[in-house]
């Protein structure tokens, strides 16, 4: 089994997930040349993301993948995305309840698997096959759903919210079927 270390991209700005939805005109051009200019980031540090700041791998990924991502929040709204649009932990609505957002999960939020220590690095592990989706925080399943992921081809990407995200890595491996 091959393991790519998937090279970290800082994008500046706000997240696709918070006001380039709302943006008109000038402002959503200018978060378009964000994506477009993305800074490398390959001195092996931590990344801080703050506001609406995230980062996303280069490389786009197709299932079966397991993504290890080791961050942190100093508060709330660790957002995850990859085979959902988000998966956000310690939502600032109710930091207990895991959010799913966007892909074949979509709504399928669950209460009391949502909230992870704060100011504390934890290990997420996103199993994706074409047939099901895992995430695991700290090795606790988290969550699990059972669809059609056989399409799926994206970028990992890690967002902050109103909150302070540090990203330690993120690693995908790329599993056999």
């Amino acid at each position: 089994m091959k393991t790519l270390v998937a090279i970290l991209l800082v994008m500046l700005g706000t997240s696709a997930f918070g006001a380039d939805k709302k943006a008109k005109g000038g402002a959503a051009k200018k978060g378009v040349e964000q994506i477009n200019n993305l800074i490398q980031n390959r001195s092996g540090k931590v990344v801080h993301l703050r506001e609406t700041e995230h980062i996303s791998t280069k490389e786009r990924f197709k299932p079966p993948v397991e993504i290890i991502i080791v961050a942190k929040t100093d508060s709330t709204n660790l957002r995850l995305g990859y085979a959902a649009d988000q998966m956000i932990f310690n939502w600032k609505v109710s930091k207990h309840q895991l959010r799913v957002d966007g892909g074949p999960a979509d709504d399928m939020h669950r209460m009391g698997k949502g909230l992870i220590p704060t100011f504390k690095y934890v290990t997420f592990r996103w199993v994706v096959t074409p047939t099901k989706q895992e995430m695991y925080v700290d090795d606790e399943l988290r969550f699990s759903h059972v669809g059609d992921y056989s399409t799926l081809n994206e970028h990992v990407s890690v967002y902050s919210n109103d909150s302070n995200v540090s990203v330690k890595s993120i690693t995908v491996r790329q599993l056999e079927e």
